[in-house]
């Protein structure tokens, strides 16, 4: 998927019950299964596809952040071997540039995005997968042609466990984005500072107060 591609956000789609009549109920329990059912596939298929760019942010940045630091410190012993081939200052800028991919990765936090992405994921196919296995044993059990009440309370429990585990893992997910979000931005704010207040204006001397 190209770094630009945009992904449509996650919408719960809109439901249509049936009747309330007692020999309708069963078909509107298990359309209401269905619904909950697509509406965990969808959103674990936004998940598995949202997780693809941050993974391609984070090859990219830690392999730019490894190459740097590996010929940044190769650089001065090259120097040493031959001092006119390349200035030993160029392995500072190397190693700067792979702090600085280091640095973008944490406060855009585009590797801890890929793994959540991909937690979530599996975490809603886990749910899923448990979900189906209950159904399924719930309906062969009962009355197809006059299902007692008892039976119908035990697929709505399903739908209900369904429908609360899957609002539990959204949750959880949402509240660490939130919570990485403001620790990135804090990092950021106090990596500026620390270099602003560090740095020295050309002409400028430094001297203790």
């Amino acid at each position: 998927m190209p770094l630009g591609h945009r992904i449509e956000d996650l919408k719960l789609p809109s439901l249509a019950v049936g009747t309330t009549r007692p020999e309708d109920r069963l078909a509107t329990v298990t359309a209401l299964f269905i619904h909950t059912e697509r509406y965990t596939i969808e959103a674990i298929d936004w998940y598995l596809t949202k997780r693809r760019r941050p993974a391609q942010w984070s090859r990219l940045l830690r392999s730019i952040a490894v190459s740097a630091a590996v010929v940044g410190g190769i650089i001065p012993l090259v120097h040493g071997a031959s001092p006119d081939l390349i200035a030993p200052d160029w392995g500072f800028v190397l190693l700067a540039i792979g702090a600085g991919c280091v640095l973008f990765d944490r406060v855009f936090g585009h590797s801890t995005s890929w793994s959540r992405f991909s937690r979530t994921g599996i975490a809603l196919q886990h749910a899923l997968a448990r979900a189906q296995s209950e159904w399924v044993s719930a309906v062969v059990t009962l009355d197809p042609v006059q299902p007692g009440k008892e039976e119908l309370r035990e697929l709505l429990a399903v739908v209900e466990r369904l429908h609360s585990k899957v609002h539990e893992i959204m949750q959880e997910e949402t509240t660490g984005w939130i919570g990485y979000l403001a620790e990135g931005l804090e990092e950021l704010n106090s990596t500026t500072v620390s270099r602003s207040s560090g740095s020295v204006m050309p002409g400028q001397t430094t001297r203790d107060p």
